[in-house]
């Protein structure tokens, strides 16, 4: 769904260059067209059983279930399929859902999971980034994600509009720094938004770290 979304979207509103000149705007791009496409779908198999109505509170909740989980299961994947896309339009090396140590499974690793694991590659060209589309307390598994960066700067991008400024200081503290669209940085705390990274920034930052 997520690249049938980029296709339309691209189809749309064309500027195949803004992957790498825009990524922020391409992302929010997709994003809103996965979520148009994802509705119609939904109401095309449910919008039937929803008008009939249940016969029971038990078939109400089932249903509503239902809907619910394939709704959290398509955005969970949603923002790190989209990544993905502008990754590889930019020629970033990475390796999506490496793992690390104990079976860890971060969203991102740079350059690439072998590096990860090799002792003699340079820590400090290693990068992590999480893909959440809401962070919530959820933020916190970053920190403990790869045991080579602890102390170090991890990355965790999300679509969540908004943190509250005791959150924020917590992250800070814990290295962790918020990539998020650009637009949506004016929902954040006004004294902190200097700390948010766009995802433009982002993708400059790690095409330096490979030399790019």
């Amino acid at each position: 769904m997520s690249k049938a979304a980029q296709t339309i979207a691209n189809e749309l509103y064309n500027h195949i260059e803004y992957m790498c000149t825009n990524p922020d705007k391409k992302i929010i791009e997709w994003i809103g067209m996965e979520y148009t496409i994802f509705r119609a779908i939904e109401q095309s198999r449910f919008g039937t059983i929803v008008k009939a109505g249940f016969s029971s509170v038990e078939e109400f909740v089932r249903v509503a279930n239902s809907v619910l989980n394939r709704r959290k299961s398509r955005a969970g994947r949603s923002l790190e399929h989209h990544l993905r896309a502008v990754f590889d339009a930019n020629e970033i090396k990475y390796t999506a859902q490496a793992v690390t140590e104990g079976n860890k499974k971060p969203d991102f690793i740079f350059p690439s999971q072998e590096a990860y694991h090799d002792m003699e590659f340079p820590t400090d060209k290693l990068i992590l980034l999480a893909a959440k589309t809401t962070c919530k307390d959820r933020w916190r598994q970053v920190i403990n994600e790869a045991n080579r960066l602890r102390g170090k700067d991890k990355f965790l991008c999300t679509l969540q509009q908004g943190v509250s400024p005791a959150q924020m200081d917590e992250m800070q503290d814990e290295r962790v720094i918020l990539v998020v669209p650009k637009p949506y940085i004016s929902c954040y705390p006004r004294d902190r938004q200097e700390r948010i990274w766009t995802i433009a920034r982002f993708v400059k930052y790690v095409k330096e770290i490979q030399g790019m």
